[in-house]
């Protein structure tokens, strides 16, 4: 909450590291599934939980497997998101203070572009490039005092990756993989307010900052037979630029900077029959590893583990169904409700379904839908009284893929 619990500990150096946990920080995925990212990525492995890593269905697998791409055929793949977050945050009163008990309420909609390219070189290698965009914001169309002359609280940070990729298959059956990172941020708030020992006070806003980084990730896939893919995954922390003057001001303690956390997987995929596939996919988050996270009156992000399971069905030649459903550990604790109050990745359970018809032997058309159950985090011990209710995110996917 841009407005924390004990004022008496907000000299300016630390209110402004507390601030980083209020809208500005994660605003752009605020409602998405594992903390700051979506359920799964690809629109056809976003039908199966998000299950990835040992099964690349399109030009988008090295979002999730870099070396899922030498067994994608060369082809492309061009899909759009709709993203739709809707969220309710209770503050109470803080005593001696203006500030009275509220409610907040969010409803934020926003469309992006995902999808990829892969060429195959030789018999034992591809070179392709996938992107993985989001992007949107906390609008609370009021102010966080009443009858301050303060802005609406609004923020968003939107974040784009460009990803190229290579593959090579070592054997038949086992390939390698490796992508850069190409990732472009863009972080915007106003509104914030904080408690000084002359009152309450707005933290200045810069309008728009642009911040750049490069990382890269490493794969590894293997046939196991014909039936049996496992598949194996680690992307470094990528390391991003200041994101302006909010350096000055929310960003101080991170200096400046909102880094993309590091992640590993593991992955299994079994064809059941001629017609049915299962996978599985076990993958953790190290949110605890940015420095914007290791603010003891921040956010406080934890290391998050994703647990994502789908199913596929041929119901016959021209169409496919999807399903799946994805659970992860909570990576905010009880105690920083009050920090988090304008950063509600509160979801931890996704049901998804997807279906492709092919339009014939080179193309297809695909739909994914992602819906996440409403829950609640109620605060505990400092942030006694806060509340994040109501949290519902649908997440709808339409995509175009052929083989060229």
């Amino acid at each position: 909450m841009p407005i924390p619990t004990k004022p008496s500990r907000l000299a300016p150096t630390r209110l402004l590291a507390a601030l980083i946990a209020s809208g500005a920080l994660f605003a752009s995925q605020a409602h998405a599934m594992n903390g700051a990212q979506l359920g799964g990525y690809g629109i056809k492995n976003a039908g199966m939980g998000g299950a990835s890593i040992a099964l690349p269905l399109d030009a988008s697998a090295a979002v999730n497997n870099p070396a899922g791409m030498a067994f994608v055929p060369q082809s492309f793949a061009i899909n759009v998101l709709v993203f739709n977050g809707q969220s309710t945050a209770n503050t109470p009163a803080i005593p001696g203070t203006p500030i009275p008990a509220q409610t907040f309420n969010d409803n934020t909609t926003v469309s992006a572009p995902e999808g990829g390219a892969n060429w195959v070189i030789s018999p034992t290698m591809t070179a392709g490039i996938s992107l993985s965009a989001s992007g949107a914001g906390v609008d609370f169309g009021k102010t966080l005092i009443p009858g301050m002359p303060a802005a609406n609280v609004q923020a968003s940070q939107k974040v784009a990756e460009i990803i190229p990729s290579i593959s090579w298959k070592v054997q038949p059956n086992l390939a390698l993989g490796m992508s850069v990172n190409f990732a472009t941020q863009q972080l915007n708030s106003q509104g914030l307010v904080a408690l000084t020992p002359l009152g309450p006070a707005e933290i200045p806003g810069y309008g728009t900052q642009t911040a750049n980084g490069i990382g890269a990730r490493l794969g590894v896939q293997w046939q196991a037979s014909p039936e049996l893919s496992v598949g194996a995954t680690y992307k470094f922390k990528t390391n991003m630029s200041q994101l302006g003057d909010y350096s000055k001001t929310i960003l101080k303690y991170s200096d400046g900077k909102i880094d993309l956390p590091s992640e590993y997987g593991l992955g299994l995929a079994w064809k059941a029959s001629p017609t049915v596939t299962v996978a599985a996919d076990y993958l953790r988050i190290e949110y605890g590893g940015i420095k914007v996270n290791q603010d003891p009156d921040g956010q406080g992000w934890k290391d998050q583990q994703v647990l994502r399971l789908g199913a596929s069905w041929d119901l016959n030649p021209s169409w496919t169904l999807r399903g799946g459903v994805s659970t992860n550990t909570r990576q905010i604790e009880s105690d920083r409700a009050a920090q988090n109050i304008t950063s509600p990745a509160v979801s931890n359970l996704a049901l998804t379904a997807g279906a492709t018809f092919k339009l014939d032997k080179t193309s297809d058309l695909s739909f994914s839908l992602e819906g996440n159950p409403s829950t609640t985090l109620d605060g505990t011990g400092s942030s006694a009284g806060y509340s994040i209710t109501g949290n519902r995110v649908t997440v709808v996917r339409f995509g175009y893929q052929r083989s060229f």
